[in-house]
């Protein structure tokens, strides 16, 4: 329980990190890092399938973010404030409040199912897995239409 417990107060910082990060290559490495700890979580709550698919999925979206990013936006030194820093700490620790407090307990099954991967994917969770490709199919449309307006501007 500790561990999911700790995983969880990570995925808050790292997502509130993500947010109030100013520089867009730190906010992105911060959104992965989420990602990352989510997968972990899954892999520890006994559900390998759904930690792989997360951190393909993550991995690409990442990706796809840290170019746009990178490519779409002007290159300055912006530094985050002490201020701003500060708030986004504040943040984490009120979002954390309720997972330290009100930690779920979780069973963990104890009959071994055989399925196989595409059996798990496709039976099981087909919405969930085309729907999680078509988000990431749309961030890449997306970040394919801004690069190409961006060029025809130049």
């Amino acid at each position: 329980m500790l561990l999911e417990t700790v995983l969880a107060i990570g995925m808050v910082v790292s997502a509130v990190f993500a947010i109030y990060l100013k520089e867009t290559v730190s906010s992105v490495l911060s959104l992965s890092t989420m990602m990352i700890l989510l997968s972990i979580l899954y892999f520890n709550l006994n559900a390998p399938f759904a930690a792989i698919f997360q951190l393909a999925l993550g991995t690409g979206t990442a990706a796809i973010f840290l170019l746009a990013g990178d490519t779409l936006t002007k290159k300055s030194d912006p530094k985050t404030s002490t201020k701003t820093l500060l708030v986004g700490l504040v943040a984490s620790a009120i979002l954390c409040v309720p997972v330290v407090l009100g930690t779920v307990m979780t069973e963990s099954l104890t009959q071994s199912v055989e399925l196989s991967l595409s059996s798990a994917l496709w039976d099981l969770r087909a919405i969930d897995v085309l729907a999680q490709g078509l988000v990431v199919l749309t961030a890449a449309l997306g970040v394919v239409i801004l690069l190409k307006e961006q060029r025809r501007r130049k």
